[in-house]
């Protein structure tokens, strides 16, 4: 090898990648889901980031489509779930549960909860417990 060849300069940033510690499951796909439940989920996630944390924004959290809730399932194991979806035989909606280290509130599908300020406000409850130390 000439002396050109291996006399190059390599240039890196180093960059910390925070993992997600939130992660929403929808029993819809994205693509899926009707523009006004895409702006519920923007609303509760602008709440949450206004009056509990910066850091619970909608771009922190990993969104995933999952038709049946399965936490085993995920790429990586995260601190927090919110669960939009269909029951969960022996999980009730709007309760903390906490599961193999994993804290977890589930709650009606996001187009059922855009009709119902009650189921709403128990959601509110629920995710100030699920985020607040």
């Amino acid at each position: 090898m000439s002396t050109a060849q291996t006399d190059q300069i390599f240039t890196e940033e180093l960059y910390r990648i925070t993992p997600v510690s939130t992660t929403v499951i929808l029993t819809k796909a994205w693509h899926e889901l009707k523009h006004e439940e895409k702006e519920q989920l923007q609303k509760i996630s602008d709440a949450l980031k206004l009056r509990i944390s910066p850091r619970l924004s909608m771009d922190a959290f990993s969104v995933v489509h999952q038709p049946q809730l399965d936490i085993n399932l995920l790429a990586t194991q995260p601190k927090e779930v919110i669960y939009f979806g269909t029951s969960v035989k022996g999980l009730n909606y709007y309760e903390l549960i906490e599961a193999n280290h994993v804290k977890m509130v589930l709650s009606e599908s996001l187009a059922d909860l855009i009709l119902n300020d009650q189921s709403r406000q128990k959601l509110w409850k629920a995710l100030q417990q699920l985020f607040m130390p």
